[in-house]
């Protein structure tokens, strides 16, 4: 009767064991953040993610920007910048950034995210970054997704405005039909450029994606067969606990 007893408790632990197990292997982390700080005043743009800190996954953006229009330029922002605490080559009043100009003859300006990952799927994103504009620039910022790699994309539907002057920090929450895309790409879209001159138009800084990064089928399978394994070492244990309490 004691023996028949034991096992709904141990059924209970072990299912309480693999609950925990599957809410850990879901957390709020940075998926991709770009700094702009591996560049040169004047130098081209340096489109790689910060995933050598630790700070996300490693992705490059593509774009269709001409070369001509855009450039890594020094920041004087003193306004918070969209820069993550623990960014370790970008101080808190920022360094570099990209300098967008002859907005008129690149609009839309696309900027696309690939965020193809073997540390598993993503879901709950959002897109954020800093815009220092100066002037007769971009006007909106429209965030579009593609769950096929790329070679179409949706319009998520979630914009913001884009000031003729000053800082703003633009946020665009990702929808939940790009959620769990092996294939996902985010495409920032800028419109509404003004101007064909030379001259710096808008800064860009500290693009973001934050969101959930959940692990891969193959990464939980293998931590549920270890909680698994526990269980089972835990059970002989407690029934050799009980084999002696008889005794």
């Amino acid at each position: 009767m004691r023996k028949f007893t034991l096992r709904p408790l141990l059924v209970v632990a072990g299912a309480l064991l693999l609950m925990a197990a599957v809410a850990a292997s879901a957390k709020a982390d940075v998926i991709a953040y770009f700094n702009f700080e591996d560049a040169a005043n004047g130098n081209p743009p340096d489109f790689t993610s910060e995933a050598d800190q630790g700070l996300g996954v490693a992705t490059t953006i593509t774009t269709n920007y001409a070369a001509n229009g855009m450039t890594t330029i020094a920041l004087s922002v003193v306004p918070p910048n969209n820069r993550l605490p623990g960014d370790i080559d970008n101080p808190p009043n920022g360094l570099h950034g990209l300098g967008l100009s002859r907005s008129g003859a690149n609009s839309p300006a696309d900027f696309d995210i690939p965020l193809f990952s073997a540390q598993g799927i993503f879901q709950d994103m959002t897109v954020s970054f800093a815009v220092n504009a100066a002037g007769n620039g971009f006007t909106l910022a429209t965030l579009w997704y593609s769950v096929n790699g790329g070679v179409t994309f949706i319009n998520s539907g979630n914009s913001m405005v884009i000031p003729n002057s000053g800082f703003l920090i633009v946020s665009l929450p990702v929808p939940v039909a790009a959620n769990n895309a092996p294939l996902l790409v985010l495409r920032i879209e800028l419109t509404g450029g003004q101007s064909n001159g030379g001259n710096l138009q808008d800064a860009i800084d500290n693009i973001l994606i934050g969101g959930t990064i959940v692990p891969e089928p193959t990464t939980v399978a293998g931590g549920l067969l270890g909680i698994l394994g526990l269980c089972w070492h835990q059970r002989r244990r407690l029934l050799g606990l009980v084999r002696l309490r008889r005794a």
